[in-house]
């Protein structure tokens, strides 16, 4: 055994010096050459997974989505099969409905109703009306399942547009259904929402009807136009597979190999599939990076063989000799003035290892103390060259003007913004240079006068067939004797824009709140006509009253610009007709008289009027009128200084005798004082001379601000604020997909 160690020690250290290098570096190299082969292979199989993960995750989203527009669709139809219009057959009012519900959901391509025979008695499209639908399979499904059915691809009668069509059988009226009530989407609004994913590169999405038919296809293939049937075998496997959910591998119509993931979409779980969503992709795409990367991997494995084999001969012929003469070479370019000059540390003995270290050392020295001398006069150079270019390097607009208002400095961003020609303006006026100023050299002088900054907002810039707008701020500047003033401009184009993308935001968050809320008046609707106790329908009524005047807030906020105010004499003359209908009954006997100024409400003071406007209303409709009693109510605003004035008036009953109302301990009473409250307003309660009751309401409004001139807008740094501009457009919304 020690006999076979020292030949194998031999034969080791008998070899040359390059040998045992290449060996050291081979036996080095081959663990990373492994961990290299090893993480690409994994890399590859994770890519793989990832994929068809990705595959998996789209087609479940898109089947989710179109789970909320089918439900969505059940909630609108019996919504609409509970309202008065369709209740009761007033077509008139049904198509003005209808239609109104098409404006505002654009994805739709029609809601209609038919009778018993599948005629079409209202549409929101005119040119609905008439069509016969008793042979489309959707209307005799839902006729036969007295429930809601799916259309499968089909081209709407009126439009000739592709459209996937809802439909609900009308049992109101007794056991045999009285027609169908209905909706239809435009696929054309499915293929616009897919467009605007961000699908994986190698996806296409496919969304089948019943029969296997092209509903929608993202990308489009000419090859595969829409209404016809999908590719027979990959058909038949998303039919026949057991489960709704899957995903498979098959031959696509290329020829290549695919992978295909799917999910079947039902009504109910005991019905058949409506719709079956399908994302493909070739394999070689899928694949395509994971491949390239273990490519990767094994090509870097060989180099990294390859480089050590080649470091490994190098290291060895240079391990001996080139210690001394590395030496040599180091000290004669150090005579010649070169201090960066190092002798590279040899394999030699020791001594040539400590004599090449020792002059290391020295040379370092040297050059330490030589770069100690060029730092010093650098900073030198640095210290003089900042002052001078401290305002260039600046990435705002610079102009230096003297207590005179000539120009002193300009830097180059002033010169880019402005189109100046520095060496030009520098001593001429500042208004002659630069004509945006004529109108803010008062400003120049009062801040210098009062020794203050001073802030301009918004200056607009026509630039490049666009506006920008600038935040000009004024800087006194008083040193070694010399007055003047530094005017700092910044674009604050951005941030401007910012601000009236975050208002078009907010008015659609108020739009989606007043969609919400009318959703919550349309179920409290269906209860107050479901419920038989009178008492019970009060209260619903009542609650209604006070959602519908929250939801005309958010209303108004979405209609019109302005969304930090809404006006209160619109919002007055709304709820009034509201609460009207609401009281239909009562309104029937009364005469109204509006009496409206034009108010601006602030935001914060919006809602708690317009509980109260409601509160006075129902109590009015409710109590000062009874039986068969004729009368006259009259509502109004108006504005009085800094204060707003509204008010309810009758010419009822009035208070029962000995009751007071700030005694009175009902709700009603209760939740009028505590709004007058948050108003932090006055309530007064009187009786006028023709008999009846008059509640008057006296509050603050926050005081609007003013449009300043160009002067007057300049104020300190602390105390100036932007304003939000206006809303440019108004944000699309809408059911589904579609919307988009």
């Amino acid at each position: 055994m020690g006999s076979l160690a020292r030949d194998a020690r031999r034969w080791l250290f008998g070899r040359s010096i390059t040998a045992i290098l290449t060996g050291i570096v081979l036996l080095a190299a081959l663990p990373a050459m492994v961990v290299i082969l090893t993480s690409s292979f994994e890399a590859r199989r994770q890519a793989e997974a990832q994929a068809l993960e990705e595959m998996r995750n789209l087609t479940r989203s898109l089947a989710a989505i179109q789970d909320g527009i089918a439900t969505q669709a059940r909630l609108l139809l019996a919504a609409l099969l509970h309202t008065g219009e369709v209740r009761e057959r007033n077509l008139p009012a049904s198509n003005r409905l209808f239609t109104g519900l098409l404006a505002e959901h654009p994805e739709l391509s029609d809601i209609f109703l038919t009778d018993a025979a599948g005629r079409v008695i209202a549409s929101g499209l005119p040119a609905s009306l008439g069509v016969n639908l008793s042979d489309r399979g959707y209307f005799q499904d839902a006729m036969a399942s007295r429930g809601l059915d799916v259309s499968e691809f089909i081209l709407g009668r009126a439009t000739g547009k592709p459209i996937l069509a809802f439909a609900m059988a009308d049992q109101e009226s007794g056991d045999t259904p009285s027609g169908v009530i209905g909706l239809s989407y435009y696929l054309e609004g499915y293929t616009r929402f897919l467009g605007g994913l961000e699908l994986p590169p190698h996806a296409r999405v496919t969304l089948l009807d019943r029969n296997g038919l092209r509903m929608v296809a993202h990308p489009m293939i000419p090859e595969f136009p829409l209404g016809q049937p999908a590719t027979r075998h990959i058909w038949e496997r998303c039919r026949n597979s057991a489960n709704d959910q899957g995903f498979f591998i098959d031959a696509r119509w290329t020829g290549e190999t695919g992978l295909f993931t799917y999910a079947r979409l039902r009504l109910a779980p005991n019905l058949p599939p409506y719709m079956t969503v399908l994302a493909s992709s070739n394999q070689g795409d899928v694949f395509r990076n994971a491949n390239a990367q273990l490519r990767r991997g094994l090509v870097s494995a060989f180099v990294a063989m390859f480089l050590a084999l080649a470091i490994a001969r190098l290291a060895g012929r240079a391990a001996i000799g080139r210690g001394v003469a590395s030496l040599a070479d180091a000290a004669a370019r150090l005579a010649g003035g070169d201090l960066a000059a190092r002798a590279v540390p040899g394999d030699g003995s020791l001594e040539v290892r400590r004599l090449g270290e020792s002059f290391n050392a020295m040379a370092e020295a040297l050059q330490a103390r030589d770069r100690e001398l060029a730092r010093a006069v650098v900073a030198l150079s640095k210290m003089r060259a900042m002052l001078s270019n401290i305002l260039e390097s600046m990435p705002s607009a610079i102009i230096g003007l003297d207590e005179t208002g000539h120009v002193t400095h300009i830097n180059g961003t002033a010169s880019h913004l402005f189109g100046l020609d520095a060496q030009a303006a520098m001593g001429s006026q500042a208004a002659e240079s630069l004509p945006l100023l004529a109108g803010y050299m008062h400003s120049v002088e009062r801040a210098l006068r009062e020794r203050r900054a001073l802030v301009v907002e918004k200056l607009p810039l026509p630039r490049g067939g666009d506006t920008h707008f600038l935040d000009m701020l004024l800087y006194p500047l008083i040193a070694n004797g010399a007055e003047g003033v530094v005017i700092r401009f910044d674009d604050v184009t951005d941030r401007e824009r910012a601000l009236e993308e975050k208002t078009i935001l907010l008015k659609e968050i108020h739009h989606r709140v007043k969609n919400n809320l009318q959703i919550i008046l349309s179920f409290i609707g269906l209860q107050a006509e479901d419920a038989e106790n009178p008492a019970e329908q009060d209260r619903l009524r009542r609650l209604e009253i006070r959602i519908r005047s929250m939801a005309l807030v958010h209303q108004q906020l979405y209609n019109h610009e302005d969304i930090a105010a809404i006006d209160l004499d619109e919002y007055l003359r709304t709820l009034t007709e509201g609460v009207l209908r609401i009281y239909s009954e009562v309104a029937k006997r009364l005469r109204l008289t509006l009496e409206t100024e034009p108010v601006r409400l602030p935001l914060d003071k919006a809602v708690p009027c317009g509980l109260l406007l409601g509160e006075l209303l129902t109590n009015a409709c409710k109590h000062a009128f009874p039986g068969e009693r004729t009368g006259n109510l009259r509502v109004g605003c108006r504005r009085e200084g800094d204060r707003a004035v509204i008010w309810v008036e009758d010419d009822g009953r009035g208070l029962p005798p000995g009751l007071r109302h700030d005694a009175a301990g009902t709700m009603g009473m209760t939740l009028l004082t505590e709004l007058a409250r948050q108003l932090e307003g006055e309530a007064v309660v009187t009786r006028p001379p023709g008999g009846g009751l008059r509640f008057e309401v006296t509050f603050p409004l926050a005081r609007a601000p003013e449009t300043a001139s160009p002067d007057s807008r300049t104020a300190a740094p602390e105390a100036a604020a932007g304003a939000l501009p206006p809303a440019g457009h108004r944000a699309a919304t809408g059911l589904g997909p579609g919307s988009g």
